[in-house]
């Protein structure tokens, strides 16, 4: 990294402020050559005026402040220096033409928190929470991302990896120094440390199906017959109108979506074709694809016409489910209504009375739509966001379960150290101690420019 590398720092196009950012071992080089009489580098760390200029032709571009900071305090652990101008497409490329005239080089996406992470100024779950922070849906997940930018990840979970460090060089003593004064571990004493530890890892595992969905959002398909009040439920979740309500069967022939939010998680309600017997030709496409809208659902909202007294074999309209299953039993205003047993291979994971029409019992849906899409983790506790991060700390728990199966199999204390160690390397690479080049390549190769 003996190259210096420039961005924009800040969106192209009209702004009352641009960025761009320059770091690397001529970085005070290229802000001088810019900016020819700027004090920023002879006072590091302080805002200077100045006036940024053509580095060859002297043709003035910007009046301009600046700022310098020496390495290795600074964001990416190099030099670094800021020129910021009048926000506008045309300055800032002229501005940063004019730090790549004097010296720089375009940076490449996410290159600057490569530096960093190269630098030790950020480890790789603080590089994931950066792009989850610019990419946040909601309030929540910009407060989780925020959190894990800070390091939460890797406090959270240093204490597990110190509690493997302290198990495998216990095991690694009564190996390697057997003529030492070195007792061995207690099997008792070490098979309910391998647990404890396991234990809070399964629980920092299972955080990913919340995380995930803070950051990517939940699907919730709202599914029934024809005339059940689907499209008037989308309505009212979403508090809006979204799709057309009639009493003609068939109204719903796509999916219809609608953007929300429960306590924090950002939400898409499908609104789906509606199940009947004998659908007409474009019906039986609008009901495929909401059977495959269904095996894509984190809660499918089963709606259930409670006036209507006609039988119903669910399972020949719904296809196999791995989600939780709300059955709305509607029109609970009506008279007539009446709650019906339906039949599921593993039955609805809840039963609920509403009215969509007038909004009786919405309160207790999306409380129930809450409490299955938070589960059960801790908001305070560690929570995995990315698939890499979960597929790591389930390698860890997978070696110690293996671990604590040797131990209990009185197997040879060697099995033992190698599932220690291995879930000590996979925690290890979480924070990108030891993962590979192209691991890193990825992650950095989603960032922006600038970033």
């Amino acid at each position: 990294m003996t190259d210096t590398i420039a961005a924009l720092a800040t969106r192209s196009g009209a702004a009352a402020i641009g960025i761009v950012r320059i770091s690397g071992p001529r970085a005070a080089d290229v802000l001088r050559r810019v900016v020819p009489k700027t004090r920023a580098v002879s006072r590091p760390r302080r805002i200077s005026f100045g006036r940024a200029h053509h580095p060859e032709s002297g043709t003035l571009i910007d009046e301009v402040v600046c700022v310098y900071a020496p390495a290795p305090h600074t964001a990416t652990g190099e030099d670094v220096a800021e020129i910021h101008g009048h926000g506008g497409t045309l300055v800032m490329r002229a501005l940063l033409d004019a730090t790549l005239l004097a010296g720089a080089r375009l940076a490449h996406p996410g290159e600057f928190s490569s530096r960093a992470f190269a630098h030790g100024r950020m480890d790789l779950t603080q590089a994931e929470a950066l792009m989850a922070l610019i990419g946040a849906r909601s309030d929540k997940a910009a407060r989780l991302a925020a959190r894990h930018l800070s390091g939460a990840v890797g406090q959270g979970l240093a204490d597990e990896y110190d509690a493997l460090t302290d198990i495998a060089a216990a095991l690694e003593a009564s190996l390697d120094f057997p003529d030492e004064d070195l007792p061995a571990p207690q099997a008792a004493q070490l098979r309910q440390r391998l647990t404890d530890t396991l234990g809070r890892l399964s629980t920092v595992r299972d955080s990913y199906q919340l995380g995930d969905r803070l950051m990517r959002g939940a699907a919730i398909v709202i599914c029934g017959k024809t005339n059940a009040g689907k499209s008037s439920l989308l309505n009212r979740l979403a508090r809006e109108d979204r799709a057309l309500v009639d009493e003609t069967p068939g109204t719903t022939r796509d999916i219809v979506t609608a953007s929300g939010e429960i306590d924090g998680i950002p939400v898409t309600y499908l609104d789906t074709a509606g199940f009947r017997a004998s659908p007409e030709r474009i019906e039986q496409r609008g009901i495929e694809k909401s059977q495959q809208a269904l095996q894509r659902a984190d809660v499918a909202l089963l709606v259930i016409d409670g006036v209507d007294n006609a039988a119903t074999n669910w399972q020949s309209y719904l296809p196999p489910l791995s989600c939780p299953v709300i059955a709305v039993h509607n029109k609970c205003d009506q008279p007539g209504f009446a709650v019906r047993p339906i039949s599921l291979p593993d039955g609805p994971s809840l039963s609920l009375s509403i009215s969509a029409l007038e909004g009786t019992g919405i309160d207790a849906l999306e409380a129930a739509l809450s409490r299955m899409l938070q589960g059960e983790t801790d908001a305070s506790s560690v929570i995995l966001t990315t698939a890499r991060q979960h597929q790591l700390v389930k390698e860890a728990t997978v070696a110690l379960e293996r671990g604590l199966a040797a131990l209990r199999s009185d197997m040879p204390a060697e099995l033992v150290a190698a599932d220690v160690r291995e879930a000590r390397e996979a925690l290890a690479e979480l924070w990108g101690r030891h993962a590979e080049g192209d691991v890193i390549d990825r992650i950095f190769s989603t960032f922006c420019l600038g970033k």
